[in-house]
């Protein structure tokens, strides 16, 4: 080789390092561009600190004290959850959330004023449960896998609100315990709280002086001995996150904004569950974020969920346990199906999920903070009354179970009066957007790879199907004596039937011949009988059902129960079962094993579900009307929480707000909503929540007719409906407020009907379940 040919090789040899060079630089800069972008840009965009003087905790049953055991239960007891969602060795650990700091920053990730920032409730001092003060809801539980103590976070974190309030210059929060959360703990833009996590984490693994500080702090007097393995750690932690297509803001999984208060809850259970745990093709794109609904009275539905999906107390918290990211191991590590002896065993603490459920039963709604909110118009509130019972009660109820239905429904309740019927309105009445149940019922996923199979659903479901169908024939047969009896008419030897009608067993068999003896009698008293429908299309089931419903619906059940349940099971089909079928189906097998494991006796099984409640799910195209009491403390309202005040939900669709901001707590004790704030309000920060977009609509529940429309209306509503979505008629200025002002002091049911157990009972121990 010539010395001139060297020398031109030398010099590409230099052309090309210097291109390397820039390039390496260029790429430099766009990953710090990208960082500043992604990263800190957005997180200075966050709405600012509030600053309260003092924290109030109203009485709801728990004391006014931060430290009452009742509070504090619920707060930090662990649910079995981790982050990344369903992750073990990748966990997040309590003490790296506790040491964490953000990037180029000396403050901690898990400060209390950090974490305001992003709306999370941190109480003012530190307590025996919180000993970090970390948020409301963030607590730790020991995993026996990483023999660690990892971060949980509990359904206190999303189920406690707080309101903000000047009074003779003095700051005020008042707590709602039970409430509504600001926070957007799943949002995935820019600058919010997991994104920040995970760069926080990011940051600290690249960063020698980082680690090396965040190390000493995790590690204590083991430092520098597990210095490695944390590292590791560590990194499996943000593989985890990285690898989540839920966790990928590119992946457009959730195409409309959650923002803060709000979640995709149901979607985001069926990504984690049917996703993440099992095969990427399960994931489903999801765009119908819903407010965190308010908890107090709940455990006296009888149906939960906005749209009325779920019955079982333990069922619906499971469901919520898996979607906040409990493991559930459904694969081994080569993507095949567990041994059928070795699945569906989760992290889920099912004893924990029963106290906090116990101890919510005590919680009561909120009452008007007059000191702080001000006084209460008497007068107006008695005018708001009479309006309330005309237009709002008819839907809100509370509607009270007859006995026998309690006791076919929930059997282990103290009585009717804590079983409260939930009739779902259909979305083409209710007219409120309809993507949240519209995505329940479309959405499929395939279990298959479990090794899960439609007969092994069969085997699951069909004892639920005869112990329901048991207990319906039992409350159609008490309800058509009774009122026969109150109408004067024949009984003949129904009453007979009824005392030697067996009861439920576990093992669930349909009493036949007991069937046959009942029909035969009903044959013998209430000739001729009325018409009942085919297999296909159930008996209507109305809030108020008289003796003709009930004979048609006992008749129904009688001729075809059995028949009803085998179409239901053979409709199902595993490697396409709906949202609710596909929860339901894995909450059952979890709490199966957890019992099978546990050597649970049946009554102690009914016990840890909740009042002997059957878990099996409904699924409506449409959302529940609950009752009321305390819901001035829950802005904003509907289940997308698309309009911020009750006065604009009292108000014609059209005037509503089409686009406000959402992250300040400020209340408006006149509209009873959260202070409105506009595009004109330019200083401001936070999400604004556009109504224009599907999935964020703010129509329906609308009182829109006016005064002509309404009154044929009421003189004859089957030949003079409403429009879709209109429910009432236009309301004056005053009537509205009269209703609101009303509200600040409805109560669904007398004071001291109110609460349940004091302190949770354990339904393992010995001689306590029942």
């Amino acid at each position: 080789m010539t010395m001139s040919t060297s020398l031109r090789l030398w010099g590409w040899c230099g052309k090309i390092l210097k291109w390397l060079c820039i390039a390496v630089l260029a790429m430099l800069i766009l990953a710090v561009a990208g960082f500043v972008w992604y990263v800190l840009w957005p997180e200075k965009s966050l709405p600012p600190l509030e600053v309260v003087d003092e924290v109030v905790y109203l009485e709801q049953g728990w004391g006014v004290q931060r430290e009452a055991a009742p509070r504090q239960l619920y707060y930090y007891t662990p649910q079995g959850t981790t982050m990344p969602q369903g992750e073990s060795r990748g966990a997040i650990r309590y003490d790296w959330f506790v040491h964490l700091r953000l990037p180029f920053s000396d403050q901690r990730f898990a400060d209390p004023e950090h974490m305001r920032r992003y709306r999370f409730l941190v109480d003012p001092a530190a307590t025996a449960a919180n000993p970090d003060q970390l948020p409301v809801g963030f607590t730790r539980h020991f995993d026996p896998v990483t023999g660690d103590q990892l971060l949980d976070i509990t359904c206190a974190a999303c189920h406690t609100g707080e309101l903000h309030y000047t009074r003779d210059n003095r700051r005020y929060a008042v707590r709602i315990d039970g409430g509504q959360a600001m926070h957007a703990i799943s949002d995935t833009t820019r600058g919010s709280f997991a994104p920040m996590l995970v760069v926080s984490l990011f940051y600290t693994a690249i960063n020698p002086f980082k680690f090396d500080e965040f190390a000493r702090n995790v590690l204590g007097s083991r430092y520098p001995e597990g210095r490695d393995a944390l590292k590791d750690r560590l990194w499996d932690s943000l593989k985890r996150f990285a690898s989540s297509p839920q966790n990928n803001p590119f992946g457009h999984l959730y195409p409309l904004e959650e923002g803060f208060g709000r979640t995709d809850a149901l979607g985001r259970i069926g990504n984690t569950v049917f996703g993440d745990h099992l095969v990427d093709a399960n994931y489903q794109t999801s765009a119908a974020p819903v407010s965190y609904p308010y908890l107090w009275e709940i455990w006296k539905f009888d149906w939960v969920q906005y749209n009325g999906s779920v019955s079982q107390p333990l069922a619906r918290n499971i469901g919520e346990a898996m979607g906040v990211g409990a493991r559930i191991p459904l694969l081994n590590d080569t993507g095949g199906p567990l041994p059928p002896a070795e699945r569906f065993r989760s992290s889920v603490r099912i004893e924990d999920l029963h106290a906090i459920e116990q101890t919510l039963h005590s919680l009561q709604p909120p009452t008007w903070p007059e000191p702080i909110f001000g006084a209460v118009d008497n007068g107006l509130a008695d005018k708001g009354k009479a309006l309330f019972a005309q237009h709002c009660q008819g839907c809100h109820g509370p509607h009270i179970a007859s006995e026998a239905r309690q006791q076919a429904q929930a059997p282990q309740k103290p009585g009717p009066e804590d079983e409260w019927r939930i009739e779902v309105i259909p979305v083409r009445h209710i007219g409120t957007d309809p993507a949240t149940a519209q995505g329940f019922l479309d959405r499929r996923y395939d279990l298959s790879r479990t090794g899960l199979t439609d007969h092994d659903l069969e085997q699951t479901l069909t004892p639920l199907f005869n112990r329901q169908l048991t207990r319906q024939v039992r409350y159609r047969l008490r309800e058509v004596i009774d009122l026969r009896r109150s109408q004067g008419l024949p009984l003949g030897n129904l009453p007979q039937l009824l005392a030697e009608y067996p009861h439920a067993s576990p093992e669930a068999m349909v009493p036949v011949d007991a069937f046959a003896a009942i029909r035969q009698e009903m044959e013998a008293v209430a000739s001729p009988l009325p018409t009942v429908p085919d297999v296909r299309t159930p008996a209507p089931d109305p809030l108020t059902c008289d003796l003709n419903c009930q004979t048609v619906a006992l008749l129904w059940n009688l001729d075809h129960g059995q028949d009803y349940a085998a179409i239901a099971m053979d409709a199902l089909d595993v490697t396409r079962l709906t949202e609710g079928e596909a929860l339901n189906v894995v909450g059952l097998l979890v709490k199966n094993r957890y019992f099978q494991d546990h050597q649970l006796t049946f009554e102690q099984q009914q016990c840890l579900e909740g009042f002997g409640t059957l878990d099996l799910p409904q699924q409506i195209l449409g959302y529940k009307p609950r009752p009321l009491a305390g819901v001035w403390a829950t802005p904003p309202f509907l289940h997308n929480g698309s309009v911020p005040s009750i006065y604009q939900l009292l108000s014609p669709p059209e005037t509503r707000s089409e686009r406000f901001l959402v992250g300040s707590r400020e209340y408006d004790p006149t509209h009873l909503g959260y202070r409105l704030v506009t595009e004109e309000d330019s200083d401001t920060k936070g999400f604004w929540l556009d109504t224009s977009l599907s999935g964020n609509h703010n129509s329906g529940h609308a009182f829109a007719a006016d005064p002509e429309l309404w009154a044929r209306h009421r003189a004859d509503p089957a030949s003079e409906p409403l429009p879709e979505g209109v429910i009432g008629p236009v309301l004056t200025h005053n009537e509205r407020m009269a209703v609101l002002e009303y509200l600040k002091v409805h109560r669904d049911t007398p004071d001291e009907n109110y609460g349940g157990q004091a302190a949770p009972a354990s339904c393992t121990a010995s001689g306590t379940a029942s």
